[in-house]
């Protein structure tokens, strides 16, 4: 095989046309959210000596929401062009970018330079209650489709539509209600109908409505994890710790306030960021690293913590009954106590958690699971690209590195398909398998943990490339 021509194989014409389509679509959307979000910031910067009202977060900050969602939210239309995630991600972006455009068109109109800009105040009113989709869109409507674009059945579908309607009705009420406009408490509603004690009741309501469909959409995740396989659970952990962050600072933004509320915003970008690593399968197995790191040292810093804390009051007791007065060698002896306990208790906590949160792999498990979906597939495989995902689902449930598959057919060039890493010299393990007149082979990294793979991990995947490879003979 190593003399052989190496060519990759080429995609149906038609698939090829769908993802040039779809990167076109993609980067459309993408340019509809920056350009209202770049023209926001225009605004911004030709007044940044105003004196505007105290408002949430930042001046610009719906175009760093524009940037991070829109951008994950293209990129994963490129790549992913069948999952709604993507979908939601940059409508997101856009709805993010026409705010930022109408904040700050608004502000400049109504009090930087007002009478300057025409139709300001229709420009406040709009954004008075064009920040609802975007609760809706991140909130019930992206929980309930992440990962894979699609509901968990149908009644968590309904119960993500009751909260688009929530949303609609919240959005009626602000746009029709007597009185200041949201965002512009300095400026009444031109279109103001509805009396203030009628919108107060629907919106306490409405509001109640959303909160619950919040936490109903967020039960829906937990049934997906426990529904999902490997790949799946890994997915949304990722968006557990994007969305975990997001409940930890939520709370500072009424506390800290300005501060508070730019750490809502930096921790409500980290979401797009979480889901597309998760949706696109980047660095996807490294989320188990991240829990546990974060498990381990939060504890760790707890212990010391209380160890320290418990040091010094006992020194400082036992010193000043000694000395009747308060030591400096107290401090230095907890010190050096806490510094030489350091190590050995974080060895002990990081044996606990691996012990109790880890998560056991079972390559052989995903392999038969690859195995019972080729086998029941209806229409005609294509070899390439089902042995490119045996390949990952290999490098996946094995925890490789990387590693490269091999397919020659007689009359035709050598295919190959690498994952990951590129086979160093000294491989971990090869195996082939007859398919039809020709043969495929595997060729698999050495582990970075062992450096090697179990006898079971090797007769799971021999078992599986065989079958494998017999279904698309």
């Amino acid at each position: 095989m190593s003399g052989a021509t190496t060519v990759n194989a080429e995609e149906p014409a038609g698939v090829r046309a769908g993802n040039r389509a779809a990167v076109r679509l993609g980067w459309i959307l993408w340019l509809a959210a920056m350009a209202p979000a770049a023209t926001g910031l225009a605004l911004i910067a030709g007044s940044l000596d105003a004196p505007l009202p105290q408002s949430f977060g930042f001046r610009g900050f719906p175009a760093l929401l524009a940037l991070s969602f829109g951008s994950v939210g293209a990129f994963v239309i490129t790549r992913r062009p069948g999952n709604r995630v993507g979908g939601i991600l940059v409508a997101i972006g856009i709805n993010a970018g026409v705010l930022g455009f109408l904040l700050e068109y608004a502000n400049v109109g109504l009090v930087a330079a007002p009478g300057t800009l025409p139709g300001a105040i229709w420009a406040a009113w709009l954004a008075s209650w064009t920040w609802v989709p975007l609760v809706i869109l991140a909130g019930p409507l992206l929980i309930s489709v992440y990962p894979d674009g699609r509901f968990v059945s149908p009644r968590w579908r309904a119960i993500a539509f009751l909260g688009v309607s929530f949303g609609l009705l919240l959005m009626l009420v602000l746009a029709l209600r007597v009185g200041r406009l949201e965002n512009f408490t300095f400026a009444d509603n031109p279109i103001g109908v509805l009396p203030r004690s009628i919108a107060d009741v629907l919106t306490d309501v409405v509001y109640v409505g959303l909160n619950l469909t919040f936490v109903f959409c967020a039960v829906s995740l937990i049934v997906r994890f426990r529904t999902a396989d490997r790949d799946g659970r890994q997915q949304l952990k990722w968006f557990a710790v994007a969305a975990l962050a997001l409940a930890v600072v939520a709370p500072l933004s009424f506390v800290l306030y300005q501060l508070g509320s730019v750490l809502f915003i930096a921790a409500l970008c980290a979401i797009p960021v979480a889901t597309g690593l998760a949706v696109l399968r980047y660095g996807l197995y490294e989320i188990d690293t991240v829990i546990n790191r974060a498990i381990v040292y939060g504890l760790l810093t707890a212990v010391i913590a209380a160890i320290y804390t418990a040091g010094i009051g006992v020194m400082q007791r036992l010193t000043r009954s000694l000395t009747n007065a308060d030591s400096d060698a107290a401090i230095i002896v907890t010190t050096l106590l806490v510094v030489t306990a350091f190590t050995p208790i974080k060895s002990r906590l990081q044996s606990l958690v691996d012990r109790r949160f880890k998560e056991n792999r079972d390559p052989a498990a995903q392999l038969d699971g690859f195995v019972k979906d080729v086998l029941a597939s209806l229409s005609s495989l294509d070899p390439p690209r089902t042995l490119r995902r045996f390949l990952g689902v290999v490098v996946a449930a094995c925890d490789l590195p990387g590693g490269r598959i091999e397919l020659e057919r007689s009359g035709a060039d050598l295919w190959t398909a690498n994952e990951g890493e590129r086979p160093p010299t000294d491989t971990v393990f090869t195996a082939s398998a007859a398919l039809g007149t020709g043969r495929v082979c595997l060729i698999l990294n050495p582990s970075r943990r062992t450096g090697s793979l179990s006898a079971r991990e090797r007769t799971a995947i021999e078992l599986a490339l065989t079958a494998v490879a017999a279904e698309l003979a």
